[in-house]
């Protein structure tokens, strides 16, 4: 039986050593994954985290609504699993951010597979992967990004076998696929359109011939979407945590098509490509701090050459690709958003090393003048392979304490902390990275329900304008408290109110864990006759 391979279609019996896919291939997609599953679980945060990982861990659980775009498959999803009754709610929600990430690059692994590499250079290249950093802080705490990257490998990998076999089936889970992955992150508009116009090349005789096809992948994608009724439903059961009240279309509009960060991203304006180029170098050095500089040179080359060996395949993963980075440049550099170029690098790099082992099996024949047997040359990809594994047990040691979160019970004790010293009705203006945890403490753990947690969003959307204004409001009813990362945004409060150092708390800066010492500080009104004279 012939099997199509990444070396230019040659049949895999014309290869030295023609059973390792038989013996290996199957299995080899399932041993990255089991491997990353447990290093990741290892690593694994074990508690309450701060910031959007904190919402995750809360809003799935009560049926809430998260902040814009919504996320309704991962809040769906999500929910499912905190229902199985393994340690915290918490824990339950990171934990699923691993088996996510595991499947990611087990998935990567079957790509590779399927675009003929040799199966030990495929598990070398997805365990190198799965040790990346960016990968592997994605797969250790709650988060919808881990989500995404497992749909992406998950088209890339069904775009695959639509190509090998164009059954309707696989046309139709792949629609489906769509709906879902744009229910969960809008990053997938930066996906899709090439995945399709893939599949509409690869497999445009059959689609010609039947064009129905195109109705029913449609149809399955439109399915996916229905999703996003998710969010009118649970508005208008008036959850604990309804992220701007979306009960109108208006209002839900607003909340899935992410307008409230429409003007922190330059990659629709003119000034897009010019960030991009800027950005090159810092990326660059993200890239070799994450992974070394060998896996983005094998990646970028290895992509280079798929595009050269599978043409249609390589331009649709140099594409998104391609954009992934620029996306990334243009929309305040957060890294989680080169999870999906991380997983298109890992597949490059399988790719280059097969390609590396293919040109030593030829120089080793030629150099032999055709004496040396196949298995010597057949035992140049094992070599390979071996040296890739190396490589990425090395990566994944270096990696190891960077990613380690086991320890990290930083959220835990801020909320301990805070809801300790907390005077019975208090109240607490907070802002978002040090309001999430206190949410999952009160609607997830049951605790300091008397408490009221003022977050600025709650600030705008509720029609406050100014924390000032929210004060003035709570301050004679009940004792007011106040937490910002940031000394400046205390100078309006202090122009208005009194405001005393109250308790010094760990809080995060824009991650999932406490990065910094702040102050919880106590608002009391300037006259104390003011609220004496009112009551």
């Amino acid at each position: 039986m012939s099997i199509p391979t990444a070396r230019g279609g040659k049949a895999e019996a014309e290869e030295p050593g023609a059973s390792r896919l038989d013996a290996l291939g199957p299995n080899a997609p399932l041993i990255v994954g089991a491997v990353a599953f447990v290093a990741y679980l290892r690593t694994l945060m074990p508690g309450i985290a701060f910031g959007d990982w904190g919402e995750m861990q809360t809003v799935p659980h009560i049926l809430g609504i998260s902040h814009p775009t919504g996320y309704p498959t991962y809040i769906l999803l999500a929910w499912l699993t905190e229902l199985i009754p393994i340690g915290s709610v918490a824990l339950r929600a990171n934990l699923l951010s691993a088996v996510l990430v595991s499947l990611a690059v087990a998935i990567a692994t079957a790509i590779s597979i399927r675009l003929g590499v040799r199966p030990i250079i495929a598990i070398a290249a997805g365990i190198a992967s799965a040790a990346v950093g960016t990968v592997w802080a994605a797969a250790t705490v709650a988060e919808v990004n881990p989500l995404h990257l497992f749909f992406a490998a998950a088209l890339l990998h069904r775009a695959l076998v639509w190509e090998e076999h164009r059954r309707v089936r696989d046309l139709v889970l792949g629609g489906l696929l769509v709906g879902l992955s744009l229910g969960n992150h809008l990053l997938t508009v930066f996906i899709a359109p090439f995945v399709a116009l893939f599949v509409l090349w690869v497999g445009r005789r059959e689609i010609l011939a039947r064009p129905w096809m195109l109705l029913a992948a449609g149809g399955a994608t439109l399915l996916g979407l229905t999703v996003y009724l998710y969010i009118p439903i649970a508005a208008s059961r008036s959850p604990a945590l309804p992220y701007n009240h979306p009960v109108t279309l208006d209002a839900v509009w607003w909340l899935v098509s992410g307008t409230q960060f429409r003007g922190q991203f330059d990659f629709l304006s003119a000034a897009g490509p010019a960030r991009f180029i800027d950005s090159l170098p810092s990326l660059w050095n993200l890239l070799v701090s994450r992974a070394t500089p060998v896996l983005p040179i094998l990646g970028f080359g290895g992509s280079a050459l798929l595009l050269w060996r599978r043409p249609a395949f390589g331009l649709m993963s140099i594409a998104i690709l391609v954009l992934g980075l620029y996306v990334w440049a243009n929309y305040l550099e957060l890294e989680h958003y080169l999870l999906v170029p991380w997983l298109i690098l890992g597949i490059g790099v399988a790719v280059a090393l097969d390609a590396i082992a293919d040109g030593l099996a030829a120089g080793l024949s030629m150099a032999g003048n055709g004496r040396v047997g196949t298995a010597g040359v057949g035992g140049v990809g094992i070599a390979v392979g071996g040296v890739g594994l190396v490589l990425a047990l090395l990566l994944g040691l270096t990696n190891w304490r960077a990613a380690d979160r086991s320890g990290d019970l930083s959220g835990s004790e801020y909320v301990d902390s805070v809801f300790t010293m907390l005077p019975q009705n208090a109240a607490i203006l907070s802002e978002w990275d040090a309001s999430t945890p206190l949410w999952h403490g009160q609607q997830v753990l049951g605790l300091r329900s008397d408490v009221l947690v003022v977050d600025d969003t709650n600030i705008v959307y509720d029609g406050w304008v100014t924390r000032e204004r929210r004060i003035e409001s709570l301050i004679c009813e009940r004792p007011v408290f106040m937490i910002r990362l940031s000394d400046r945004d205390l100078v309006p409060t202090e122009q208005e109110f009194k405001v005393t150092p109250f308790l010094t708390v760990r809080v995060a800066f824009g991650g999932p864990s406490a990065a910094a010492a702040r102050d919880v500080v106590q608002v009391e009104p300037l006259d104390p006759s003011t609220c004496g004279g009112s009551g």
